[in-house]
């Protein structure tokens, strides 16, 4: 995508980004695909627009011309329909090719494909833009008009040019069509492939009428007053055409400044060539001639008066009052506006200011100094001056309590005024104390007090405040805010100070004691605890300080920083030693001895096992200290799964990782290390203790566990065969008899009466799959002997029910010797109790004859023997 990649940046030519695509010397191009969102049909036409450019320059590689081929089809990706390809692209600028397209099918989706000019590869370049697909062809005679029309005129409906055909509303095939008369008109275009576009306009043509006129009536107007003349043209036909005699405008409206009475004409022309004029009069009136003259000074507090001259109809001014007079109070823009005869008016204004007030200033009332007199000054610059005494002078001088006043004028005429009281200050007074002594070393500050203007000490110092360190005589001149002053002074000597010292700050090993002692030679002792030994014991760190007094109660004080001190020494917290890691336990630096548990004297010692670990050092004051640490050991968690694995549908497999100390969370939930799984699946485990976690994950594949049908148990006549079938598509076949095969051939003669269960096992992947049948052999075991008498053993004749299988259906018939049917029946199963009408048969022996029908053809099969009965007696 461009501009702005590999140092393409030539502007789009629509929007804001186009697309770049390159042909390589290695037989390698470019393409692009893309769906329409409406596909071409085969009954239209259409106009393929695109914006090509070349680049002769991309990522530093020389790029030669290349072409681009356009693709249609109704598949995605398909270039076996060519539909245009372009020139070589060599302009370094955007220009548009397009082309025409009848397509023969539905075409969905498009190739832009770039190409080599020549047979071999090279690196080329093209940049395209601005793709318009537009259905062709396109037509449009115009909006719906209304038109009048001159005589012998018409109006030529023409489409404009490049269409195969024409046909018109009226059947006609030309170009263009004349219109005499009001209608509804239209055209069918047609282009070389047949598509078509229709456009339709209404055209509505009035009648001619002539033209009339309408302007203002001929009117009054003030002199230098603007008016807009227009006049408004009805009927005849447009366009019209108009000429202001005199004048330079060609429309329907003129602007006129009135300077003098004159005659206004306008000749209009329309289309068809007619003429009409039309004029107005415009009268000018005079405006009223007032002038209310240069701009005014005035002292202020004065009052003017300016004149607009009298004898018009109307006077406003600027606070809306209406006479021809206004008084002037106050500086300012002060303006009016005068109606003459004809109602025209004139307005003028003038600005009137103030002369510069007078600065005269006696100042505010004051007091002065008891004994002392006040010049008063008015000030230079006036040409007057006029007391409350009535003397004229600029000065006056007061000697007295009271208010005085002067009046001044200057040269503009204009005067002032201002008066002052002045009030008696009574005389200042000043005390810096009595004469003292202080301590040496220590200062002492004389103060007059406060609320004065002025200090001045007798080293010429301005200070409120004057501090004293040396033996002397001192003395200080105050003034007050009226300017009044007042002096004292004192006399200051020196007693000595003590001279206390504790040393400087020291270190003392944690159990030690230091005893303070600042001299036996003092009167008393302030420690900073408040305790008054004339020592002090010293065991912990801290600041100590003490005040001491001598026999001149003058006091000194000193203090010591005492650090007890233990060897610095820190094997961090007990931790936990993953497998693998070591850790390295510092003794501190700075300390000029170590012993370890192990009595090696390092300042570092390594640790790759747990344990228990311990350190004792000594520094450079001698100071002892001690730390132990017990580290913790534990191995590197691990987590293995395996390779993926199967899973058949229903079964359960065991997941089991490698077992340790560890934290086991199989898929968020935390577990041991085992997990049965009933279904495939990725299965993921994390394995995690302090050192750490790990995962993994395995991929269980399920197979889908299919049924194998035997079919139905069956019974097989002799010489009957059946072949069992455990179903395609298993890895492995396994029969009760060991044999592999998919098939299970099974003859009647090969059956084992004491075992007739079939039995397969199908394997497919992971999956177990059985399936069992019974297949017996059809041979009906029928008793020779029964014994009716009531035990409950051997009573009844029936059929041995083991025996008794595919039987559909039976009939059996039991006879004496002599022939004669003693019982029959067609249900055997439930057998004979050896009656004949409710009693037993005699003893003897007796011949039956069985009927069966069996198998899928209903095989009748005649049975006969013989049945002895005995105790029936």
């Amino acid at each position: 995508m461009q501009p702005g990649n590999w140092g393409v940046y030539l502007p789009a030519s629509d929007q804001s980004t186009y697309l770049g695509m390159t042909a390589r010397d290695d037989y390698t191009w470019e393409d692009v695909h893309a769906i329409l969102d409406t596909p071409f049909s085969p009954d239209s036409c259409y106009t393929f627009s695109i914006d090509l450019a070349f680049v002769e320059n991309v990522n530093f590689i020389a790029m030669d011309p290349i072409t681009l081929k356009i693709y249609g089809d109704d598949e995605n990706c398909m270039k076996d329909n060519l539909l245009w390809q372009s020139p070589p692209i060599s302009n370094e600028e955007w220009m548009t090719y397009d082309f025409d397209l009848h397509p023969d099918f539905e075409i969905t989706d498009i190739v832009l494909e770039v190409f080599y000019v020549n047979t071999y590869a090279y690196w080329g370049y093209l940049l395209m833009d601005n793709i318009v697909i537009t259905t062709s062809p396109n037509v449009d005679l115009g909006n719906d008009t209304t038109l009048t029309l001159c005589n012998n005129d018409s109006l030529v409906l023409y489409p404009g040019p490049g269409y195969f055909s024409y046909l018109w509303s009226d059947g006609s095939t030309d170009t263009a069509l004349i219109v005499y008369t009001t209608g509804i008109y239209w055209v069918q275009v047609f282009n070389e492939y047949g598509c078509s576009a229709t456009d339709t306009i209404e055209v509505v043509i009035e009648e001619y009428f002539p033209m009339e006129t309408e302007m203002i009536d001929s009117t009054f107007i003030c002199e230098g007053q603007e008016i807009n003349i227009s006049v408004e043209v009805l009927y005849g036909a447009e366009p019209y055409s108009y000429y202001w005699p005199g004048l330079d405008d060609t429309l329907s409206s003129i602007t006129i400044i009135a300077d003098s009475t004159a005659f206004y004409v306008v000749n209009i022309t329309d289309h068809c060539g007619n003429t009409i004029s039309d004029s107005i009069k415009l009268v000018t009136l005079p405006a009223p001639d007032i002038e209310l003259g240069d701009n005014l000074f005035i002292c202020e507090g004065d009052t003017a008066q300016i004149s607009a001259a009298s004898g018009y109809v109307d006077y406003v001014w600027q606070d809306g009052s209406q006479d021809s007079l206004m008084t002037v109070y106050e500086d300012g823009w002060y303006w009016v506006t005068v109606t003459g005869p004809g109602g025209c008016t004139t307005t003028d204004s003038l600005l009137v200011e103030y002369y510069p007030p007078l600065s005269l200033d006696l100042g505010n009332d004051t007091l002065m100094c008891e004994f002392s007199s006040l010049l008063l000054d008015a000030g230079p610059g006036y040409t007057s001056y006029f007391w409350q005494d009535s003397s004229t002078q600029q000065t006056y001088m007061v000697n007295s309590t009271g208010t005085y006043w002067v009046s001044v004028t200057d040269v503009n005429g204009c005067e002032a005024t201002d008066s002052i009281h002045v009030g008696i200050s009574p005389a200042v007074v000043v005390s810096l104390g009595p004469d003292t002594t202080v301590c040496s070393g220590e200062t002492y500050t004389l103060n007059p007090g406060s609320g004065f203007t002025s200090y001045y000490w007798q080293d010429g110092s301005g200070e409120s405040t004057y501090t004293v360190n040396i033996p002397g005589t001192y003395w200080v001149t105050v003034s007050d805010t009226n300017g009044c002053s007042g002096s004292d002074t004192v006399t200051v000597g020196i007693s000595p100070s003590p001279d206390v010292d504790l040393g400087p700050d020291t270190v003392i090993c944690s159990g030690n004691t230091l005893f303070l002692e600042p001299g036996s030679q003092y009167t008393s002792y302030l420690w900073h605890d408040n305790s008054t030994l004339p020592f002090y014991s010293v065991t912990s760190t801290g600041t100590y300080s003490v005040t001491v007094t001598n026999s001149y109660n003058c006091t000194a004080s000193d203090e010591v920083f005492v650090e007890v001190n233990t060897a610095q020494v820190n094997l961090e917290s007990d931790t936990l030693l993953c497998e693998g890691e070591v850790v390295i336990l510092d003794g501190g630096e700075g300390n000029v001895s170590y012993l370890w548990h192990d009595s090696t004297t390092q300042q570092y010692y390594t640790v790759d096992t747990g344990g228990f670990y311990s350190v004792t050092v000594l520094n450079g004051y001698g100071c002892e200290g001690y730390d132990e640490i017990t580290i913790g050991w534990a191995p590197l968690p691990v987590a293995d799964l395996g390779g993926d694995q199967s899973l058949c549908e229903g079964d359960t497999l065991t997941l089991t990782t490698i077992i340790g100390p560890y934290i086991y969370i199989w898929d968020g939930e935390i577990s041991g290390a085992f997990k049965d799984i009933t279904q495939g699946g990725t299965y993921g485990i994390e394995v995690k203790n302090q050192c750490g976690s790990v995962t993994d994950q395995v991929y269980i594949q399920e197979y889908e566990r299919r049924d194998i049908n035997l079919g139905a148990d069956q019974v097989l006549l002799p010489g009957e065969a059946i072949e069992l079938d455990a179903g395609p598509g298993y890895d492995s076949y396994l029969w009760q008899d060991g044999s592999t095969a998919r098939y299970f051939h099974i003859i009647a003669e090969s059956i084992n009466p004491t075992n007739t269960t079939y039995y397969v096992e199908a394997i497919e992947g992971p999956c177990k799959i059985s399936d069992t049948a019974i297949i017996s052999l059809f041979k009906i075991k029928i008793p020779n002997a029964i014994t009716p008498n009531g035990d409950g053993n051997n009573d009844e004749f029936r059929p041995f029910v083991d025996t008794w299988n595919g039987v559909n259906r039976h009939h059996i018939m039991v006879f004496n010797r002599w022939g004669e049917k003693v019982w029959e029946s067609d249900n055997f199963e439930q057998g004979w109790d050896g009656k004949r009408n409710g009693s037993y048969v005699a003893d003897g022996t007796y011949y039956w004859v069985l009927e069966v029908f069996y198998g899928p053809q209903d095989t009748k099969q005649t049975l006969k023997g013989t049945l002895s009965i005995l105790g029936s007696d």
